[in-house]
């Protein structure tokens, strides 16, 4: 396939030296260390590699994503603080996709418009396809066209990441 060239610093997977440090975060996992002092840990190397990589997307997402989860998740305070995170940077694509990621579940049709919005205000940052493919995959919101119109299309941006493998069934 034509692979269209990223711009503004957008990338479909992370850069090589960031994905060894999250292959270290992801390591932890595997050692025999109860459940709260695992995710304790792996949150401060997540910090920190936030430190050295603020803008980093993925750093960004996993940062989040480990936040989320969990038992002691506050969902509520984090969206809060992501929309304030979106409000305080317009301009950043990758704020407001990590809100919207935030809210599905909770006002999924809200987070389906930012991500439509985000596509037609930032064509050149590539996740909003994956995340508009993966809500159409969801039962209350199926639409097997409109999954497979936004994955191909993350496809056309991203051929050579694996990032869309759970979605080709």
């Amino acid at each position: 396939g034509v692979a269209v060239p990223q711009s503004k610093g957008y990338s479909c997977d992370p850069s090589p030296d960031v994905k060894a440090e999250l292959k270290k975060i992801d390591k932890v996992g595997d050692e025999d260390l109860p459940y709260k002092q695992r995710r304790e840990r792996q949150l401060t190397m997540s910090q920190e590699l936030l430190k050295k990589h603020p803008d980093d997307y993925h750093v960004r997402k996993r940062y989040l994503d480990m936040r989320n989860s969990g038992f002691d998740s506050d969902k509520d305070a984090l969206i809060a603080e992501y929309r304030a995170q979106m409000e305080q940077r317009p301009n950043d694509p990758a704020a407001a996709y990590l809100y919207a990621r935030l809210i599905i579940g909770r006002n999924t049709k809200e987070a389906i418009e930012k991500m439509e919005k985000l596509i037609a205000n930032s064509p050149d940052f590539p996740q909003p396809y994956i995340g508009l493919a993966q809500i159409y995959a969801y039962p209350n919101f199926r639409d097997a066209a409109k999954s497979k119109e936004n994955l191909k299309k993350w496809i056309a941006k991203c051929p050579e990441s694996n990032g869309a493998l759970q979605l080709l069934r």
